[in-house]
């Protein structure tokens, strides 16, 4: 409490202002195998188009950029991509099979091997490796002067070069070092091996046979990576030319992806303590590579990459042995699954295409857990819809235990597309589609609307499906929280049913249900932060109420609850609770239902009959 000291007009705020935010209610977290694009971490995507920048196209081996482009056609915006691949131990994500494409660039300090015979002045000649490095430390000459009256030749075994000098009647050499060029010239297998240069005019003397000495390699200065892991990488080259600005000391660095130029980076230097070092103006900024400087700190020119084009290699997609733990995930590893637990933003949960019962059990628990999500599941292609049943139950052929989860929703059948890729049908997952659904039924209504029917419902981009279940179908498999995806001349392909996994009867066996009650619980639980730390008063409580009740009377206003109430008292904070350091509310909630059976009832009459007294007895 303040102090006052003196007479005046003193002022003070009470911020009795506090209300629930707007929370996510579209936003979904996809599981799956993409042609590139980071592992096991999650990342936003809000078009197709980002999709293909961070995770290229579609891929035979998975469904998940299928999935993902049926989520933007069918209305959503914000999507969490998590691309994964095996880890030989799952609880070590350094454990990594994919591998990166790469190529180790040379400088330019090779040197060509070189040897000189004969003496300055006379016959001096010099004779240089054709191709730079220790190879040409490998080669040797030898000039030979042998009989009278011999021609001149040039011999070359391996790369032993034997120069046989002409000779005249006195068996005396008289090849000049001119016709000396001119026969290593005119033999292929020599002139491949060196060049040869002189001085001098004079007679080529015999020489004993030596090796040319001085050759050095190149070094290897530059590691150029592809950004992430996968066979995508080995589509990638490099090219590179000297700087533009400073042609003498700098380097340009080109980039292509399948034959086009997808990057330029100029001007770079190989010198740490420079602005423009490689690393510092490539990693981070590039979206295709990364670099790794091989060379000393100084980095000169000599350092630089060679010029010349190069390919990469070497890159695994790592989906040799791929298995169920690498979807589901490890939470101390935060992969597969659990790397969506930094994500808070979260509403929907997938991993396209994967029917594994222990996929959907972890995605279940996982969904369980945090508490405000959904898992979107699928039943495996190709079922009939009894089958459905029996997956859903883990009866018949299947011996897993029951899905039983209100957060969890299991759909049927997969819808029917052109493939982009070939051009033919394909099958693919309608979790994708679903979720889009959701998203589409979210921007158009509010999230307690259940995301089926002919509107909210309708999938689009979808030739047919996987199995047209009939009405008698659709009246077995849709009481055992089998959701059907139906086809209708008039209105097309459309979502007909809204039922969670729960077993058990209640409000939470819908869709639409589960969906308000997890919107309603994390925006009010986000927004009651403020009372943390407060007193344990009736002062709190009612702050608490006052803070409650506009946010459900605007839901019961807009049609999602029949009616509400909340209680923060003395009955709910007693002083047992209140010794605990504990505030209890409860929040009491009459969830608006659906209309999914539509009776109507046609009742013929006679002429004279008083329709107000029908009504009564009708």
């Amino acid at each position: 409490m303040a102090t006052y000291l003196s007479p005046g007009v003193y002022t003070r705020e009470i911020d009795f202002s506090y209300y629930v935010k707007q929370i996510s209610t579209s936003s979904c977290g996809m599981v799956g195998v993409a042609e590139r694009g980071p592992i096991n971490k999650a990342v936003l995507v809000t078009s197709w188009e980002q999709f293909i920048n961070k995770f290229g196209s579609y891929l035979q081996a998975g469904y998940l950029a299928y999935a993902a482009r049926a989520f933007f056609d069918n209305g959503g915006s914000v999507l969490y991509v998590n691309r994964i691949a095996h880890l030989s131990d799952p609880t070590d994500k350094s454990s990594l099979t994919a591998v990166k494409s790469s190529v180790t660039l040379k400088d330019r300090r090779a040197v060509a091997a070189i040897l000189e015979t004969g003496t300055a002045g006379t016959d001096r000649i010099t004779w240089l490796a054709r191709q730079a490095g220790v190879d040409g430390n490998g080669i040797s000459v030898e000039l030979v002067a042998s009989g009278t009256d011999t021609p001149l030749s040039v011999n070359v075994t391996g790369q032993a070069i034997t120069v046989n000098l002409a000779t005249d009647g006195e068996a005396d050499p008289v090849s000049t070092t001119d016709q000396i060029f001119a026969a290593i010239a005119a033999k292929s297998e020599a002139d491949a091996l060196v060049q040869v240069s002189t001085e001098d005019t004079g007679i080529v003397q015999s020489a004993s046979s030596a090796n040319l000495a001085g050759g050095q390699d190149a070094q290897n200065t530059l590691r150029v990576l592809a950004a992430n892991e996968g066979t995508w990488g080995d589509r990638l080259s490099v090219q590179i030319e000297d700087g533009t600005l400073d042609p003498a000391t700098g380097f340009n660095l080109v980039i292509r992806y399948k034959d086009e130029v997808v990057e330029v980076f100029k001007d770079l230097s190989m010198d740490e303590s420079a602005s423009n070092h490689v690393e510092l103006a490539i990693n981070e900024r590039s979206e295709f590579i990364s670099v790794e400087d091989l060379g000393p700190l100084s980095g000169t020119p000599d350092y630089r990459p060679a010029t010349g084009g190069f390919s990469f290699s070497g890159g695994d997609d790592g989906l040799v042995d791929l298995n169920d733990t690498d979807y589901i995930g490890d939470p101390s590893q935060h992969t597969g699954f659990y790397a969506f637990d930094e994500i808070d933003a979260l509403n929907m949960l997938m991993a396209p295409g994967v029917t594994t019962a222990n996929v959907i059990h972890a995605g279940i628990t996982y969904a369980e857990t945090r508490k405000d999500l959904m898992l979107v599941a699928e039943a495996p292609i190709h079922l009939e819809p009894l089958e459905t049943v029996n997956f859903r139950k883990g009866q018949g052929m299947y011996s897993h235990a029951a899905f039983n989860s209100s957060y969890a929703a299991l759909y049927y059948p997969w819808l029917e597309i052109n493939d982009p890729v070939t051009g033919k049908r394909k099958l693919i997952p309608p979790s994708g589609a679903v979720a889009g659904c959701y998203a589409r039924s979210d921007q158009k209504t509010y999230v307690w609307y259940a995301p089926a029917g002919i509107d909210r419902g309708q999938i689009f981009n979808a030739l047919s499906l996987g199995y047209k279940a009939s009405r008698g179908e659709r009246d077995v498999i849709y009481p055992e929280g089998v959701n059907v995806i139906a086809s209708f001349p008039d209105t097309g392909i459309n979502i007909w049913g809204q039922k969670t996994l729960q077993s058990q009867p209640s409000a939470l066996d819908r869709v639409n249900v589960r969906r308000l009650m997890m919107y309603i619980e994390e925006a009010i639980a986000e927004s009651s932060r403020f009372v943390v730390f407060e007193p344990n008063n009736p002062q709190t409580w009612r702050a608490l109420i006052r803070l409650i009740n506009p946010f459900l009377q605007d839901i019961k206003d807009k049609g999602g609850f029949y009616d509400f109430a909340v209680q923060c008292d003395e009955e709910t904070n007693t002083p047992a609770v209140i010794d605990r350091n504990e505030l209890v509310a409860r929040i009491f909630v009459k969830p608006t239902k659906t209309a999914e059976f539509i009776e109507l009832n046609f009742v013929l009459t006679a002429t004279g009959a008083d329709f107000k007294e029908i009504f009564k007895t009708a």
